[in-house]
């Protein structure tokens, strides 16, 4: 000690304080000239095309998320058009724009990771989802997914009908024929928000009876979604606000106290599964996702609290965003286009005879142009805007001419997949048209519903697809079967995806899609 003492400490004794501020400043330049010139011309991706400032800094990113709202997935774009379908978006990672890459990158069965900074934007850690290590990405999504599955999903449509029901019932006695507006968006919102806690936790919360369907919670799962970019570049956020007391946060940040109250109330319904008193669930026609987690495999240090409520939760914003803006989308694009609408109502209006006592989803699926309307406007809506890297840890990647290393994050994303325009023409275009007949790729012979990412694909690959289905099929059907709508105050930037928040967002001073409500028998 006293050796380094004397190297280290004592000649600097007689420095002045500007002297070694000015010190301090040329080391830390050097060390950003040494790290910049090694990951411009010596790291293993330096071959990659792409903007030079992006492959030194991860700043480049953080201004375009940031400082520039959401704006990265667009600048991406803008990569491409200008170096080609592979680029280095930042230091470490490269993303593709290539269709027919997609399903290299996004296999079924293959072990592949996720970027651990990407699994902070939801501040769920513990969750499934937000695992970075296939493995145990594997253990922790097995127990979950049987109650998701197709089958389980069917048994809940009863419930999902009984939910849509009930809003509709709202629409014909508070809306329709007396000019009052309507905001698709919270009433889409506030049905997916009760679909999830009702089917998935045995919990339902009656979002639907709120004045106007402006449900706050619906709307605090939205607004922490503007705060993703910000925990995933700076981590130490998210630590600072994990460490603070709920009624702190509740202050601090009051447009999320919505979402702290229901993850305290999940947290409490937990503990009483967990000991055996949950008397909610026993008076409920079927079992939560928790009972499935705990009669599953998974050992002792799964099955805690925290960790169920973190999976919980992940469902919860999953479950209400993705879906309320794909139905947001599409109701949109329906009453915006005429003839989609009266080929629409022409189809279910032979399907379904009796307004009143709406078909099963697997009838529903039968209906061609009903099933063309919900891809179109899941391609639209695109589910997560936000890349999805992947990194295969012991094995290169090849794509043409470039070998890409072992433990590299490579990502794509349903945007440009969505709008690449040799697969889906006229990309910017809702066209029903184009999943009518069994419609094939560019290629003459992979089905078009190949390219549809949406849900994503691979291991990974959404867990709630088969609810999500369900809502599009019943509340599409039930609402344009019972009711008529004309867009207010609205136009086609209110639907257009401008901010990435992992999901899309609207422009800023978006009211949202508004409608007014009419009588069915009507022209309107």
């Amino acid at each position: 000690m006293a050796m380094w003492y004397r190297m280290i400490v004592e000649p600097l004794a007689g420095w002045s304080w500007q002297r070694i501020a000015a010190s301090l400043f040329c080391m830390w330049f050097a060390y950003l000239v040494i790290v910049g010139t090694h990951r411009l011309y010596f790291h293993p991706l330096a071959k990659f095309p792409g903007p030079k400032l992006a492959s030194v800094t991860q700043w480049y990113e953080i201004f375009y998320d940031i400082f520039h709202k959401g704006q990265f997935t667009f600048e991406i774009q803008r990569m491409h058009q200008k170096y080609g379908p592979i680029v280095r978006i930042n230091p470490e990672e490269l993303h593709i724009d290539d269709p027919d890459y997609y399903d290299v990158i996004y296999a079924t069965g293959k072990p592949y990771d996720k970027m651990q900074y990407f699994s902070d934007r939801l501040n769920m850690p513990l969750s499934s989802f937000a695992t970075a290590g296939s493995d145990l990405h594997k253990t922790r999504r097995a127990a979950i997914a049987p109650f998701f599955s197709k089958q389980r999903v069917s048994a809940y449509n009863h419930l999902i009908q009984d939910i849509v029901d009930h809003l509709s019932h709202r629409l014909s006695t508070e809306y329709t024929g007396i000019s009052k507006v309507l905001n698709l968006g919270q009433m889409w919102g506030a049905m997916t928000s009760d679909i999830i806690t009702d089917v998935v936790f045995a919990r339902p919360m009656g979002y639907i009876n709120c004045p106007d369907f402006d449900s706050q919670f619906t709307t605090a799962v939205c607004d922490m979604l503007f705060t993703s970019h910000i925990r995933a570049h700076f981590p130490i956020f998210l630590t600072v606000m994990n460490t603070l007391p709920s009624w702190l946060v509740k202050i601090l940040a009051p447009a999320v106290k919505p979402v702290i109250e229901y993850e305290e109330m999940l947290e409490l319904q937990i503990k009483d599964i967990l000991a055996g008193r949950n008397e909610e669930a026993k008076l409920s026609s079927h079992k939560t996702v928790f009972h499935d987690i705990l009669s599953s495999n998974l050992p002792p240090c799964e099955l805690t609290a925290g960790r169920l409520q973190n999976e919980a939760m992940s469902v919860v914003a999953a479950g209400v965003e993705t879906t309320q803006w794909a139905l947001t989308v599409g109701c949109y694009h329906i009453l915006a286009n005429v003839g989609i609408e009266q080929r629409l109502r022409s189809e279910l209006e032979h399907a379904v005879p009796d307004p009143s006592r709406m078909i099963s989803v697997p009838e529903l699926e039968k209906l061609p142009y009903l099933s063309a309307v919900i891809q179109e406007s899941l391609r639209m809506a695109y589910g997560l805007c936000q890349r999805l890297p992947r990194i295969n840890p012991r094995s290169p990647w090849q794509y043409a001419e470039y070998n890409i290393p072992p433990g590299t994050p490579v990502s794509m994303d349903a945007y440009h997949m969505h709008n690449n325009e040799s697969v889906f023409p006229e990309s910017q275009t809702f066209k029903p048209e184009r999943w009518l007949n069994n419609p094939v790729g560019p290629d003459g012979t992979t089905p078009l519903g190949h390219y549809m990412v949406a849900f994503s694909k691979g291991t990974r690959m959404c867990i709630g697809m088969n609810m999500a289905y369900s809502e599009l099929y019943i509340g599409l059907a039930t609402m344009f079967r019972r009711h008529r709508f004309r867009l207010h105050e609205t136009d086609r930037s209110d639907v257009e995806f401008a901010i990435d928040m992992i999901t899309p967002q609207p422009k800023l001073d978006s009211k949202g899609v508004r409608v007014l409500v009419g009588p069915l028998q009507q022209p309107f």
